[in-house]
């Protein structure tokens, strides 16, 4: 992870940072299609504290698998919703993303506000983290400018509903009013949640960004020309193994988070972007997983990983935003073990900023993306993230 990441770093480790699709066909390096090698065991499940503990942050990863892969399912395949950019399970007839995230930084905490469309809010607050990083980065956004990065994990329970989130923020050095959050989400709906056999109705997942950069002015766009942007991408994952990976069990089941390099490149002349995630560098993954023939719960952290998810070519708009149906993988290692793709969906988008680099670009591009992959051996992996690329 430390290899490929940006300011979740340690953040995909808190949270069981992995991308499915790590569990489904990845394994760059070795490490990846096989966390069930270097898994320790996952820690007792304690008494409900005030404080969540990672073990507190296991149980609710692994509540209920099959409810998380359909819920990152549907929400690989909504539309992103433009405002901030935000893209989740619950969508309209459209297939369009009816969740609005907006975040707010006061330079030392966030607070982010989910509005679903029956208004009710759900609200992710860094005073509710378990885990939190701070550094000093100059890779991020524009090269060569310093800016500070803030992660937390953060985990939100009552009796009735639980809100686990990974969620961070890079803003420039001496200036808090300049800064760029994005994160993901898993919200829980259910009964008895505080012990230790919860009973879980419904879940919903997310991804969102959100900054000054992406709000109110218009984007000017170049008539002319390309721009490559490269940056940090991370979110949430869910997958089912099937029977083509050897050393794992057929019905294994895996949750988690993922960090990785999202590039991405622009033509101007044509409006158009496209791009990849996970195509520079591997994955770094982690998370638990529920071995299909023993039941044990472990989890496993900062593996390795080939997957990557191809960013279809998307028409930027005169207002700066672009989304379209086109998200398709690849793992060299599924690959070489002959399991190829049977089934694929997801969708893309973001929007450019409305500020400028000195020669004419939008200075970065932010946006959610997601992706559901069934593979030949009835491998199953779903993905939900955000992205955030500076002009390079």
């Amino acid at each position: 992870m430390h290899g490929t990441g940006r300011y979740l770093a340690g953040l995909a480790v808190a949270l069981g940072g992995a991308l499915l699709l790590t569990a489904c066909g990845g394994g760059g390096g070795g490490g990846g299609g096989s966390p069930a090698a270097q898994a320790p065991p996952a820690a007792p499940d304690p008494a409900p504290a005030r404080t969540p503990t990672q073990a507190d942050v296991n149980r609710f990863r692994a509540a209920d698998p099959a409810k998380n892969l359909d819920s990152a399912a549907g929400a690989a395949r909504a539309l992103p919703r433009f405002g901030s950019v935000t893209q989740s399970t619950n969508v309209d007839s459209n297939g369009v993303t009816t969740d609005r995230a907006s975040a707010a930084f006061d330079g030392t905490g966030m607070t982010v506000r989910v509005t679903r469309a029956d208004s009710s809010v759900l609200t992710i607050d860094t005073a509710d983290a378990f885990f939190e990083d701070e550094r000093l980065d100059t890779r991020f956004l524009i090269p060569g400018a310093r800016r500070t990065e803030r992660s937390w994990g953060a985990l939100n329970v009552s009796d009735r509903a639980a809100t686990l989130s990974a969620i961070g923020v890079t803003s420039a050095v001496g200036d808090s009013d300049d800064w760029l959050a994005l994160g993901a989400w898993l919200h829980i709906a259910g009964r008895n949640l505080l012990s230790s056999a919860p009973t879980v109705t419904s879940i919903d997942m997310g991804a969102f960004v959100d900054g000054p950069e992406l709000r109110s002015h218009p984007t000017t766009l170049p008539v002319t020309g390309t721009a490559r942007y490269e940056g940090y991408a991370g979110g949430f994952y869910a997958a089912r193994y099937g029977n083509g990976f050897g050393n794992v069990a057929p019905g294994t089941e895996a949750f988690g988070a993922f960090d990785a390099v999202a590039t991405l490149t622009a033509d101007f002349a044509d409006n158009s972007i496209s791009g990849c995630v996970g195509c520079k560098g591997n994955m770094s993954v982690s998370g638990v997983f529920t071995d299909g023939g023993t039941g044990q719960t472990r989890s496993f952290a900062d593996v390795p990983d080939d997957a990557q998810i191809r960013l279809g070519e998307a028409q930027i708009a005169q207002d700066g935003t672009f989304r379209v149906r086109d998200v398709t993988y690849f793992s060299p290692t599924a690959a070489r073990l002959g399991i190829g793709v049977a089934r694929q969906e997801g969708t893309w988008g973001g929007k450019f900023s409305n500020l400028s680099v000195e020669t004419g670009e939008p200075s970065l591009a932010a946006g959610t993306f997601g992706g559901e992959v069934t593979l030949s051996d009835g491998s199953r992996s779903a993905y939900v993230g955000a992205f955030g690329a500076g002009k390079q």
